[in-house]
């Protein structure tokens, strides 16, 4: 799939390169915003389906279940085939985007060109290009207003917390807790896990049992809270 960079089609539209505005103060660069990236056909055809199910849901319960079972652009390990192939080459566009249309000083690390790579980003990019699609569907500005005041600060904030200063440009850095989560992962520690939740289950069956017992019949309160 072809995609087109936003500043490309500006570029276009500006007639080619900038030119001077002969007053030294401010260059003349064609387009003073750029719009925002448009999703290809198949995610725009899936996203509108879903909002006109928000308006009037299905009441057929076969209609519901084939709601439900569409994939979610935001939500991108539901999709397959030619929308995840659209869906990527949208997200790239997004992510220049923000970095070229809502950011302006490096305090903010902005989204590294290593996203790809990093899948609480492909998650997060994911539900904000949507949101920010969605946008266009409204009659009022308000929508957009909590885009910008909400969800595109909240994502911004959340990629510094969670990058730091690490990947700066063409310089990716491997997972920090790579380490913690093959630990996590490893067959000993989830034989330990799976060993804790079958007694637990098994505790929970035997003072439910003990519950139905007659008030006789009972063990001590005291023996039961040193069991447990």
């Amino acid at each position: 799939m072809t995609t087109m960079h936003p500043s490309q089609v500006a570029s276009r539209a500006a007639g080619g390169a900038a030119a001077p505005n002969g007053n030294g103060m401010m260059p003349l660069v064609g387009l003073m915003v750029r719009p925002f990236p448009e999703p290809g056909p198949t995610i725009r055809t899936a996203m509108e389906q879903l909002q006109q199910a928000t308006v009037e849901p299905p009441a057929d319960e076969d209609e519901l279940r084939e709601l439900a079972q569409m994939p979610r652009p935001w939500d991108p390990a539901t999709c397959t085939g030619l929308m995840r192939s659209e869906l990527w080459a949208w997200l790239d566009l997004v992510a220049m985007w923000v970095n070229e249309q809502h950011l302006w000083n490096v305090t903010r690390p902005g989204i590294p060109e290593c996203w790809p790579a990093h899948p609480h980003l492909v998650h997060d990019l994911a539900v904000l290009a949507c949101s920010r699609y969605y946008t266009s569907f409204a009659v009022t500005p308000a929508a957009l207003e909590d885009w910008h005041r909400y969800g595109l600060p909240g994502f911004l904030e959340r990629l510094r917390d969670r990058l730091g200063d690490g990947c700066q440009p063409s310089k990716h850095q491997p997972r920090p807790r790579r380490e913690r989560d093959e630990s996590h992962a490893s067959t000993p520690v989830r034989r330990g896990r799976k060993q804790r939740y079958r007694d637990d289950v098994d505790r929970a069956g035997e003072l439910a049992a003990a519950a139905t017992q007659p008030d006789d019949a009972k063990p001590d309160h005291d023996d039961l809270h040193e069991r447990w």
